[in-house]
């Protein structure tokens, strides 16, 4: 007997994982609308989220190749150390941006899981993921521009 995969049955059970991804990224641009983050920000910011969606989908057999790929020889258990180590200077020098990473990566890994559930394929995995992060910081933008449309002569 196959498994109903309507609409409405995937929206049911997985709607949560996604609305946590478009949160997640709407506060991340709300983040950087603090910062007053310049375009080649957001422009990175866009692309990221993009390169993250490819990471944990498309990416994926190639990415985990590479990682396993470290633990067979000393140069890449050195190179590991490293990456942890400067990840620990990041963190601890960077928090807020750090703990937004963490968080962008743990929503969008929770929102594959939902999609594999779901018995996505990865290219349908990706575009879904990848549209999801860009609504989310496109929300971002709509309480600046509801406040400069409320104030006249605010900036943008």
């Amino acid at each position: 007997m196959k498994p109903d995969r309507s609409l409405s049955t995937v929206l049911q059970s997985h709607w949560l994982s996604w609305t946590l991804l478009v949160m997640a990224y709407a506060t991340y641009g709300g983040f950087l609308h603090d910062g007053n983050t310049v375009l080649v920000g957001w422009v990175l910011s866009a692309l990221l989220a993009i390169w993250g969606a490819w990471a944990i989908t498309l990416g994926w057999p190639k990415l985990r190749q590479l990682l396993l790929l470290g633990f067979q020889s000393d140069l890449g258990y050195f190179v590991m150390a490293l990456t942890i180590a400067s990840l620990a200077v990041a963190a601890v020098s960077q928090f807020q941006r750090f703990a937004y990473f963490v968080m962008l990566i743990a929503v969008s890994l929770l929102a594959r899981v939902d999609n594999l559930i779901a018995g996505y394929r990865d290219r349908v995995a990706f575009v879904w993921l990848s549209a999801l992060a860009l609504l989310g910081l496109a929300l971002s933008w709509l309480p600046v521009l509801l406040r400069s449309a409320t104030i006249p002569g605010a900036p943008f």
